[in-house]
């Protein structure tokens, strides 16, 4: 599909399904910002993805000197560079996305878990911040609940498409948790040992991705009531694909791991009647502490923490 010539929406409903569904919930402006910044990822996503791996260096380098210089030829970065104006969208926040994205164009070769959260970190945090201006969210407070809905949410992509990622001979499954090397090729070929490996460590990156997504919950507070439905939705769809994970495990190298409708549907609902049995995000906010530790690998002076 060739992105300069579609419409944001059209985009993001064919490509980000349960984003697109959460999104619902936005009012019609907010959605239509998400829409455009969703098109602007995954326009910079499919470059640094293409095959053979590094194709695209040159573009990516020729888009971030374009963002930095504030002006391009290209049609999806000159709106991204009119919606970080027209947001204030912090431009290193978006430099870090870009740079993460370069640098992620070759197969990476993760030793350690601060390692991946510092991806999961330049790759999904940085757009949850970014989504945090186009909402209207102000008190830099938030901003680390932002941070862990991202690596939260980026560690379930990571555990849902190790076989995908292998196929295309990359491994994000940090070495310092196998118990011995795997790779890329052995994986896709159906080499058991390694499988068996793999989502043993898939699962336990999954405790650790509910551990950001309780610490994301706390923070829900700082959104604007227009916005706060669609963002808890968007979660808890997510860390349901984690779930089916841990228990389907028959099923994990068999399918890519999807939540159906009506599950979907029945999430939506015991969200809602979870408004009303416990009333508003907003009074978490009284007792909220966000967690050092979970931030021990980053440089929160990055996004104003």
């Amino acid at each position: 599909m060739n992105l300069q010539s579609q419409q944001p929406d059209v985009v993001f409903k064919a490509n980000a399904k349960t984003f697109a569904l959460a999104a619902r919930f936005l009012p019609r402006a907010r959605y239509e910002a998400v829409a455009r910044l969703y098109l602007f990822c995954r326009y910079l996503d499919d470059l640094a993805d293409a095959n053979p791996a590094g194709c695209n260096h040159a573009k990516l380098l020729e888009l971030r000197a374009d963002f930095v210089s504030g002006t391009s030829s290209d049609p999806i970065m000159a709106d991204a560079l009119l919606l970080q104006a027209e947001f204030g969208i912090p431009v290193s926040i978006m430099l870090d996305f870009i740079d993460t994205l370069i640098a992620d164009q070759r197969p990476r070769h993760l030793q350690s878990q601060d390692e991946l959260i510092r991806f999961c970190y330049g790759v999904a945090s940085t757009v949850g911040l970014m989504m945090c201006h186009l909402f209207g969210v102000k008190n830099p407070k938030a901003y680390p609940f932002a941070v862990d809905l991202g690596v939260a949410m980026q560690l379930t992509n990571i555990c849902r498409d190790i076989l995908e990622d292998a196929e295309r001979g990359r491994i994000y499954l940090p070495a310092q948790m196998l118990p011995e090397e795997i790779n890329a090729q052995a994986l896709a070929n159906g080499d058991l040992d390694q499988r068996n490996h793999a989502y043993t460590v898939a699962v336990h990156l999954l405790g650790i991705a509910n551990e950001y997504y309780a610490s994301a919950c706390q923070g829900y507070g700082y959104l604007p009531t227009t916005v706060r439905q669609a963002v808890k939705v968007a979660a808890r769809l997510y860390r349901q694909i984690g779930e089916k994970i841990v228990a389907e495990p028959a099923e994990y190298w068999q399918r890519r791991t999807v939540v159906a409708g009506r599950t979907k549907i029945r999430l939506i609902a015991q969200l809602l009647m979870q408004r009303i049995t416990e009333g508003s995000s907003t009074l978490l906010l009284q007792r909220a502490s966000h967690r050092p530790q979970l931030h021990k690998a980053l440089d929160t002076q990055r996004f104003g923490a």
